[in-house]
């Protein structure tokens, strides 16, 4: 994995981080944050551009989750996709506190969950945003914001009759500074834990009984 420490003004480094000139002590214990941060397993993580417009500084990561179907007999591919969750996280920074953050950070981030026939209904969506906030930490109270959307496709033509559906999330709210070492902001556990909710949207029920 590419080391993930994006900044919009300049050119990420190979290797271990290297401070570039001007980056507070506050961000780069951030960036610090993000390179140490344990990785999930069956999480894939890359690293993305932050575009200069949102904030001064930025982290971007982008994940994916998949989850694969556990074969019922020999002649069954090892390994068949059955559900995948991707989406991405921006830990944005501003040199200047600003008022609708009510912090130098703000958190945003977006998934592409997927979506049963028997999870499409009026309720998903609270389901689905209920479950998210779960797996947040650390958080300002009350900056949590966002909408959740429920997409469904109909296939028309060659490939008539086909139907799919799925949920999109997207939504950001303000960190807790000072939760990570030395009073710092842990920006490597607001990745993992937006990670952390994407694999549970794929995790085989299976699983739960382990």
């Amino acid at each position: 994995m590419a080391s993930i420490y994006a900044f919009p003004a300049g050119v990420p480094n190979e290797g271990q981080p290297i401070r570039p000139q001007g980056v507070p002590d506050d961000l780069w214990a951030a960036v610090e944050s993000v390179s140490t941060m344990t990785l999930l397993a069956g999480i894939h993580y890359r690293e993305i551009p932050v575009p200069s417009t949102l904030a001064d500084f930025g982290i971007g990561v982008e994940l994916e989750s998949t989850e694969n179907v556990r074969r019922s007999t020999s002649y069954e591919p090892r390994d068949t996709p059955l559900h995948t969750a991707t989406g991405w996280i921006m830990v944005l920074y501003s040199e200047r506190p600003r008022m609708e953050w009510g912090s130098h950070w703000r958190c945003t981030a977006f998934a592409r969950l997927p979506l049963s026939d028997t999870e499409n209904n009026p309720l998903t969506p609270s389901m689905y945003w209920d479950d998210m906030c779960d797996h947040l930490e650390d958080i300002e109270p009350d900056s949590l914001s966002g909408t959740v959307t429920i997409n469904q496709n109909t296939s028309f033509g060659a490939i008539a009759g086909n139907t799919s559906a799925g949920c999109e999330i997207r939504v950001s709210w303000t960190p807790l500074d000072g939760s990570g070492p030395n009073g710092t902001m842990d920006a490597g556990a607001q990745v993992n834990s937006w990670a952390t909710f994407l694999t549970s949207t794929v995790r085989c029920e299976e699983d739960d009984d382990r």
